[in-house]
Order: C-alpha cells, then sequence, then structure tokens
C-alpha cells in the first residue's frame, strides 16, 4: 500500500533534508582548503616561534588585513594555501625572516543570508555559508516548509531580476544543471492562495 504524505509530513521530510545538507556544507566548506578568503572572514595567521604577535585578523570590506611587518596586505579571493606563501614570500622579500614558517586558518566565516516570504512557516532571513550549494528547495525546508495556504507559485528574486517558478515542476527536477541555486541575497517569496 502506497503512503501519501501530507503537506506538513512533507515539510517536515524536506525540512530534515536540508537541515542535514545545511549541516554537511558547513563542515565541507570549514575544511575546504580551495574556499576564498572574502570580506568579514576573521583568520588565524601565525609565524612558528613568534608568541608575541597577534593572530586574529578581520579581513575588512575592501578584503584587506593590517599585518606586522608588512602593514596592509590585500587577501581577497586568496585560499588559505595563497595566503600563505603570499605573507612568507612578503616577509623574505622585507628581509624580516630567512625562512618563515606561516600558517593561515579560517576561524570564522562571514554569514550570508537570504531572504524568504510568503507563505512558509519561518519567513525570514536565513543564514546560509558563502559556498554552500542549496536550490530554492533546500531553504525552503529551512524556512519550515510551505503552509498548506502556499500556492504553487515561487518568485524568486536576484539583482532586481525575478523569476517565477512552479513549486511541482522544482521537486520534480533532477537534473543539478537545471536547479534554482540560491546565492547570498537571494529573495524567494511563496505566492499565497487569496482563499
Amino acid at each position: 500500500m502506497k503512503r501519501i504524505l501530507t503537506p506538513i509530513a512533507w515539510a517536515l521530510a524536506l525540512a530534515c533534508v536540508g537541515l542535514t545538507a545545511h549541516a554537511q556544507e558547513g563542515v565541507d566548506a570549514a575544511s575546504n582548503p580551495d574556499r576564498k578568503i572574502r570580506p568579514n572572514d576573521l583568520l588565524m595567521i601565525t609565524i612558528t616561534g613568534e608568541r608575541d604577535l597577534q593572530t586574529e585578523f578581520l579581513v575588512s570590506s575592501s578584503g584587506e588585513i593590517q599585518f606586522p611587518f608588512l602593514d596592509v596586505v590585500n587577501v581577497r579571493d586568496l585560499s588559505t594555501a595563497e595566503l600563505r606563501a603570499r605573507l612568507r614570500d612578503l616577509l623574505i622579500k622585507e628581509e624580516y625572516f630567512v625562512n618563515p614558517e606561516v600558517i593561515v586558518s579560517v576561524k570564522q566565516y562571514r554569514t550570508e543570508y537570504v531572504r524568504v516570504l510568503g507563505a512558509v512557516y519561518k519567513p525570514g532571513q536565513l543564514s546560509i555559508m558563502p559556498d554552500q550549494r542549496m536550490d530554492i528547495l533546500d531553504v525552503l525546508a529551512m524556512a519550515g516548509g510551505t503552509t498548506p495556504s502556499a500556492r504553487n507559485t515561487v518568485e524568486f528574486t536576484r539583482g532586481g531580476r525575478m523569476q517565477t517558478y512552479s513549486l511541482t515542476d522544482l521537486k520534480r527536477e533532477t537534473d543539478p544543471a537545471r536547479k534554482v541555486w540560491v546565492q547570498p541575497g537571494d529573495l524567494i517569496e511563496v505566492k499565497q492562495s487569496v482563499f
């Protein structure tokens, strides 16, 4: 006998899948050595043997840090490995160190947001990791799922351009190349039924 999920059970199932993906993506992003450094990331940088140097550096909105000996260093869009090599080269070039061992890690990634409005259980601003791959359905699951008054229509706005999608079509889509992947700053609105 086939089991049919009620709208609430469907929303809970989607929420569980979305939260599992959210947690996994957060782990992957934190351990991803290729992830690029962005403004408002908090970096941990140490030079082996130099205990008195500052170790935490907040990346400015222009993508720079104030680093001892070097003053301002542009770190935007570098991986931690690339930044480690850049700092090492600069410290050697300026003749502060002969062969410094520089260790770079990201202590805290900046938080990015998408907004969800309309017929969902938890409308508002939802935080996502910058490199987290989520589609519209994942975000709706994070927002608690759609309410019984939700229409089958989702309005998706990015950069001032709005597109309309069918929830049914979004649920049927299995090809990753055709899914609608969200980015920080996107707006998702689930339209509400008039009745």
